[in-house]
């Protein structure tokens, strides 16, 4: 039987939630029957996830020196697309985890007859602040719609974002949950202890979490204000920030005017969340909007006890009952709510399968849907 070939697009190879749900899924494809590879754009930056997907012999085509900062670069950038797909068509599935700017990758896999195209929306907002790019994006979401022949989302609210009320209440819009191993995030003591020693985490400490993109949409300079407030009253506490991005300085200076720098932990990018999730005390995610919020489902599935945004956070990313969500008006409910944390670990295995958030059982639904449908 011959394999069937996908393509997975994403923007970009950084260590970011789409990117790990990619990696993940193409660990657990069974190799018989398909073969996977990765198409991404060029920002001139190296990532380590291109150089780990290499080494585990997965085609990564990077298209160098291609990268959208204006209406000039999509002349470039549409060229070498289209020069792509005309040299790589033998394709049966072309499954893009993008935006609308990007919706070009769409166009020329259907011109080169690529049959399954599939636009898989992950997020509810553009990332860019200026009005005339998200205008843009917003009209560019008729030609992603136009192009692809199948619409995925990670939650409603993210299939209604991209692809409209209407094609949602249709039925058109699959969700397909962001699942997760859950046999990495159940906790572990050992591991606990372990990671809180190698972070210089006391008994005593009372250590929160984050995981995040240092973007506007994750908040953190909320979260660095709430833990200001914090430690004027319980000295106690530590932050742990996993993530970077265009934000990182400011966050850092903001630290720094608070004289917090010796209890915030800047960690960066890693790919052993899983691990840190099990030194932390208490999550806090005060996203601004979240498609769905993946490291949230990753930290309720370790068991603890997770503070997020209310009227932001989807009804698909509540799992477990020790997850609060707060009203982001109100911050002296948040600090409260911090200084009043449980640490007690619970097990919500049951919840996961319920919600149907196992890796495993994801993988073959997608497999099953790349071998049984002919697209076009």
């Amino acid at each position: 039987m011959e394999k069937i070939k996908v393509l997975f697009f994403v923007d970009r190879l950084l260590l970011g939630g789409i990117q790990k749900l990619l990696y993940e899924w193409t660990l657990r494809f069974d190799k018989t029957k398909f073969e996977i590879e990765f198409l991404t754009l060029d920002d001139g930056k190296k990532y380590e996830l291109e150089q780990v997907l290499k080494n585990l012999n997965i085609k990564v085509y990077k298209l160098e020196n291609c990268w959208i900062n204006n209406p000039l670069d999509l002349i470039k950038v549409e060229k070498k697309v289209s020069n792509f797909f005309k040299e790589h068509n033998d394709y049966k599935v072309l499954h893009f985890n993008s935006t609308s700017k990007n919706y070009f990758i769409l166009k020329y896999a259907k011109k080169y007859n690529i049959p399954i195209r599939i636009a898989h929306s992950h997020s509810i907002s553009f990332q860019t602040q200026n009005n005339i790019k998200k205008i843009c994006g917003n009209i560019l979401k008729i030609l992603l719609k136009k192009y692809s022949t199948d619409y995925f989302a990670c939650s409603k609210i993210a299939g209604e974002w991209m692809f409209g009320k209407s094609e949602l209440e249709k039925g058109k819009v699959k969700i397909i949950h962001n699942a997760i191993d859950y046999n990495k995030f159940k906790f572990d003591k050992n591991i606990r202890k372990k990671t809180r020693k190698k972070l210089g985490i006391s008994d005593n400490d009372v250590l929160i979490g984050n995981v995040g993109r240092f973007v506007t949409s994750k908040n953190h300079l909320f979260l660095i204000d709430l833990f200001h407030e914090v430690c004027k009253i319980n000295q106690n506490y530590k932050l742990l920030l996993i993530g970077t991005g265009p934000l990182e300085y400011q966050i850092k200076k903001e630290v720094y005017k608070f004289n917090l720098e010796e209890k915030v932990i800047f960690l960066g990018e890693s790919n052993k969340v899983n691990e840190y999730m099990q030194a932390m005390d208490l999550f806090v995610f005060p996203s601004l909007y979240e498609g769905l919020g993946m490291v949230l489902i990753e930290a309720q599935a370790s068991g603890l006890c997770c503070l997020a945004s209310k009227n932001v956070i989807p009804e698909e990313a509540v799992i477990s009952k020790n997850l609060k969500l707060l009203d982001l008006s109100d911050k002296n409910l948040w600090i409260y709510s911090i200084l009043r944390n449980d640490k007690n670990r619970i097990n919500v295995e049951k919840e996961i399968r319920k919600k149907e958030y196992i890796i495993d059982d994801v993988v073959e639904e997608l497999s099953q849907f790349y071998m049984n449908n002919r697209g076009d």
